[in-house]
């Protein structure tokens, strides 16, 4: 399944329960700052991690802006996964975090 939830909603949710954030950017852009406890898997590795991910769970797809959360969360949701993506990302999250 295939969601996307807003910034605003984003944080209210962040800020109340364990997530399962999957952060998207490059290792570089996430070293320079992530949200605590989101994973660091790169767009252009993930496709090949998909077998260490539960189908079983929700995971929140974030990148920079938004862009290719939303291209990543739709082929999770293709592959079986819950997937819910992070509408304007990093860029809008980062002045709440």
């Amino acid at each position: 399944m295939f969601e996307s939830i807003s910034t605003p909603d984003f944080e209210t949710l962040y800020t109340k329960n364990d997530l399962n954030v999957i952060d998207i950017r490059e290792t570089e852009s996430f070293l320079q700052g992530h949200l605590a406890h989101s994973m660091s898997l790169p767009a252009t590795v993930l496709p090949n991690m998909l077998k260490q991910l539960n189908k079983e769970k929700t995971y929140h797809i974030i990148s920079y802006s938004g862009r290719r959360s939303e291209i990543i969360a739709s082929f999770m949701a293709s592959k079986g996964f819950h997937a819910v993506h992070v509408i304007g990302g990093m860029q809008q999250l980062s002045h709440a975090f």
